[in-house]
């Protein structure tokens, strides 16, 4: 029976592959695609929220639960309040490594037991980690929803850090961060963001050789020590999802959480010290062996809490949203030629974000690249070439099309209403009141918001690539260089 359930999951997993692939229509991303989305005008679309009820223990662990019954399936998504923002200098990477070693073995069931387990009820459950929460996901044909309850249950309240599975997950996160001195891209992530947040857990969390010392030492002790100050059940809230009968999960859900006692230890939470130093700095990171340069511009931004967030959205993307009719694209690549690919990205976190333009060009074209970035925010901050209305009316239109794509499934609906609301504090139509705000949004309030909050003067830039082609042009214009030998 069981070997009969795990082939009907896996076909049912192939059927919804195979269904989100036909909806999410051409694969070919050309120009003329572009053009031809922006001709249709879409309807302001609206997302279905689910009617759920809210089961809260008196540990203050939270559940949120609906039934959906057109799939055999249930399905799992949460939070656990905390993520690297609980990390110090001195154990930059312990979130990684212990969400990763929670997964392994627990106190009930050893390594290959749980492998077991898994494998005969077709279980799967992850654990995710954030800047500032700890995702948890995990789904099941619905005859083994009381499995993967027991599941998640060892896995939060039971890990095993002690054993051969923890000493080989240090080994391998070990290599892992090592090969990180040979990715481009990771190179990249590594001396922006530890620049850009400095002596922050967002910035431990991207400084390898912080991590690899620490991975250098740890032992178990130390990693069980931590998973008992941040693994609290008052901090975690879960959403439940798929063909069940809601009593009996709540009573499985009491009986394998309600005695969880909360051992809390309150841990300082900082913001992100901006560090006016960097403020139009370059450093070129030397990796001769890369055939183009990666770079990135960028500077301290607001919170997750950040007011204009919408606005500043729909302003990013007529500007350097990396689809082809977003301005830079189309001055960078399309006119001028200097680049294979640029966007322009938002990162929010609740202690400090940053707002950031990824580019990747030839070597010799970085200074090129960098002056052309610099002159298209100019133009838009000066008022030079403000934003249109048929620009932000494409980039709407658009986003009409796209955003629901996201929300298809119940599950997912879920997912987005605790974080809101949990978080953030946010109504159940969350998702509904996005869309009505961005489908009103008038050009002239996207121009002002946008432009008062790009700021090209203070840029820091980055860039990975060989140093011998990068260089030359710098030091003709008389262009000071911070050079790091990788």
């Amino acid at each position: 029976m069981k070997n009969f359930n795990n082939i009907i999951f896996y076909i049912l997993i192939i059927v919804l592959t195979l269904s989100l692939s036909v909806s999410a229509g051409p694969k070919n991303f050309s120009p003329d695609f572009f053009r031809e989305l922006a001709d249709v005008v879409n309807e302001k679309p609206r997302i279905e929220i689910p009617d759920y009820e809210i089961l809260e223990l008196d540990n203050g662990m939270k559940f949120y639960l609906a039934r959906d019954r057109s799939l055999p399936i249930f399905e799992i998504r949460g939070y656990i309040d905390g993520g690297k923002i609980n990390e110090s200098s001195n154990n930059a990477g312990i979130t990684s490594l212990m969400t990763e070693i929670m997964l392994l073995a627990t106190e009930n069931y050893g390594e290959s037991e749980l492998s077991v387990f898994k494998e005969l009820n077709a279980l799967s459950l992850n654990l995710g980690t954030g800047s500032d929460r700890i995702s948890i996901s995990g789904n099941s044909l619905n005859t083994e929803s009381s499995e993967l309850i027991t599941l998640l249950t060892e896995v939060l309240r039971r890990p095993k850090f002690e054993g051969n599975h923890f000493k080989r997950t240090v080994k391998e996160y070990q290599q892992l961060y090592r090969q990180q001195f040979y990715d481009d891209s990771a190179l990249l992530n590594m001396h922006f963001f530890k620049n850009i947040y400095g002596d922050h857990p967002y910035g431990y969390s991207y400084n390898y050789n912080l991590i690899l010392d620490f991975l250098n030492q740890v032992d178990s002790e130390v990693v069980n020590d931590f998973y008992q100050k941040v693994i609290e059940p008052e901090d975690i809230v879960i959403a439940v999802s798929g063909d069940f009968e809601v009593e009996k999960i709540k009573e499985k859900l009491r009986k394998s959480f309600s005695n969880w006692e909360n051992n809390k230890e309150e841990l300082d939470k900082n913001y992100v010290d901006v560090n006016s130093e960097i403020h139009q700095k370059i450093i070129v990171v030397n990796k001769a062996d890369a055939t183009q340069a990666n770079m990135r511009m960028g500077y301290n931004f607001y919170t997750s809490k950040y007011p204009k967030r919408i606005p500043f959205m729909m302003g990013n993307r007529i500007f350097g949203s990396g689809s082809f009719n977003s301005r830079l694209m189309e001055n960078l690549r399309s006119d001028k030629g200097y680049v294979y690919g640029i966007n322009a990205q938002t990162r929010y976190n609740d202690y400090g974000g940053a707002y950031f333009i990824n580019l990747s060009l030839q070597p010799e074209k970085a200074l090129a690249g960098m002056k052309a970035v610099k002159k298209e925010m100019l133009k838009i901050k000066n008022k030079k070439e403000p934003f249109k209305k048929e620009e932000l009316f494409e980039n709407i239109n658009l986003y009409n099309a796209v955003f629901p794509k996201a929300y298809q499934h119940q599950i997912d609906v879920l997912d987005e209403i605790i974080y809101q609301k949990e978080f953030y504090n946010h109504s159940d139509n969350y998702l509904n009141n996005f869309i009505k705000q961005y489908n009103g949004l008038e050009v002239e309030e996207v121009q002002k918001i946008f432009a008062e909050d790009i700021y090209p003067n203070i840029l820091f830039t980055v860039i990975v690539g060989p140093k011998e082609k990068i260089l030359p042009q710098f030091e003709k214009a008389g262009i000071d260089v911070e050079v790091i030998d990788n």
